[in-house]
């Protein structure tokens, strides 16, 4: 069979999507990848073909996702993207002619995609599911959303206004705005387990939950540095928002009074001069292979994005959280409630308090023993294995697509 991957360009995203690639590869069937040249060779390492999206708009560049900080940029961002990407991502479906379109839960280009070739789709979601019923519980998380919106009603109404136009003018029935958010499919392949999933008893079999997926990524190994019986302390605080120098200089200040052998990823935005002289037992690098630092680490001081705790937890490494954006609060405020971690809510770091922090996860057995009891259930959710599983008996069962609307009539079918 034939698959096309629709994904973001972002690491977040794309990682865990190319594991489910590479188990679609492994099985002997043909998976084409749509994304900007930055990522090919990932692309290309796990036997998929890469495939160029045309991004004729600068402000779709990688570069530019850093703005995506609030409910309203992303929505923005996933409209706009959509007007420049869907009839290209349309044209590719009815040349290549695939057996299913699988995307990015955040692209409503690839949902309207497959509506418009009536091809079997599935949602590839890289966080937590979400639903109406999750957004309320998580309330406080969210109140700098509300009141970015209610601040902005004109943004906010002409946002709401282009989701629906966006349907409406190719002929769809639109869902409700919420769904920009998420872009649900009949299948969802949700990157978690249902234990970490907040109300999970609110997702029905719509919804898989195949936790993590860990995979070989073909990373250069990493040569640790280690003391007998001494700790291992990682920190990484993404690939997007990790610009703060001062954070980092206050994290690093704390290490170097601890002592303990640590490897601090710093991403392309700071140099590693800018950060002074350090002692031995602190290494610098602007990326270390996480997944090998994740299997000997010991503390895990993260901004909490979900990739960076499935793989935490997976390892049964307890964290240290310093979220950025709603989406990372949630990800913190689910892990503390697992006591697997803990929540530093502090906006500028406290050197006693978070230094107490860490020899808290490292003394206190609680928390390992708490990661290790979640990491499990990842474990067990299955993996690209089961993801794959499922999307195969998906497309096998012909459950994609029953068309609705206007769309369902005299549209050229994809075949012809």
């Amino acid at each position: 069979m034939k698959f096309i991957f629709q994904t973001m360009p972002a690491f977040g995203h794309l990682n865990p999507m190319l594991g489910v690639a590479g188990e679609l590869v492994n099985r002997g069937h043909q998976v084409l990848i749509y994304n900007t040249e930055k990522f090919r060779d990932k692309i290309e390492n796990v036997g998929a073909e890469f495939r160029e999206v045309p991004l004729q708009d600068s402000s779709l560049d990688i570069s530019n996702l850093r703005v995506l900080h609030n409910a309203l940029t992303i929505a923005e961002f996933s409209i706009r993207a959509t007007e420049v990407l869907v009839d290209h991502l349309v044209a590719e479906i009815v040349r290549e002619k695939p057996d299913a379109l699988l995307h990015d839960s955040l692209s409503l280009w690839g949902k309207i995609a497959g509506l418009k070739t009536h091809t079997p789709t599935v949602a590839l979601v890289p966080s937590m599911a979400i639903n109406s019923r999750v957004i309320l519980s998580q309330t406080p998380l969210l109140l700098d959303d509300y009141a970015n919106a209610l601040a902005h009603p004109v943004a906010f109404s002409g946002i709401v206004f282009k989701f629906f136009t966006t349907y409406v003018k190719r002929g769809l029935l639109p869902p409700s705005f919420f769904d920009i958010f998420s872009n649900s499919e009949k299948l969802n392949i949700v990157f978690t387990s249902r234990q970490f999933q907040p109300l999970e008893h609110t997702f029905d079999e719509k919804h898989q939950f195949a936790g993590p997926i860990i995979y070989d990524r073909n990373e250069q190994q990493s040569k640790l540095t280690t003391k007998k019986n001494q700790p291992i302390i990682y920190v990484a605080l993404g690939t997007v928002y990790n610009d703060n120098i001062h954070v980092y200089k206050s994290i690093l200040a704390v290490l170097k009074k601890i002592g303990f052998e640590s490897y601090v990823s710093i991403g392309s935005y700071i140099s590693i001069d800018e950060l002074g002289d350090l002692p031995s037992h602190i290494h610098i690098a602007p990326y270390f292979p996480q997944l090998e630092i994740l299997a000997k680490a010991s503390v895990f001081i993260s901004h909490c994005g979900m990739n960076s705790v499935n793989e935490s937890l997976y390892f049964g490494v307890p964290l240290l959280m310093l979220p950025i954006i709603q989406e990372q609060k949630m990800n913190a405020q689910r892990v503390e409630e697992l006591g697997a971690g803990i929540y530093y809510k502090k906006q500028v770091i406290d050197d006693p308090q978070f230094a107490e922090s860490i020899h808290s996860l490292l003394n206190d057995s609680k928390y390992a023993k708490a990661a290790q009891s979640v990491g499990k259930q990842l474990l067990e959710s299955g993996g690209a294995k089961r993801a794959v599983e499922r999307i195969l008996e998906f497309v096998a069962e012909g459950e994609g697509f029953e068309p609705t609307g206007p769309e369902s009539h005299g549209f050229q079918d994809r075949c012809n």
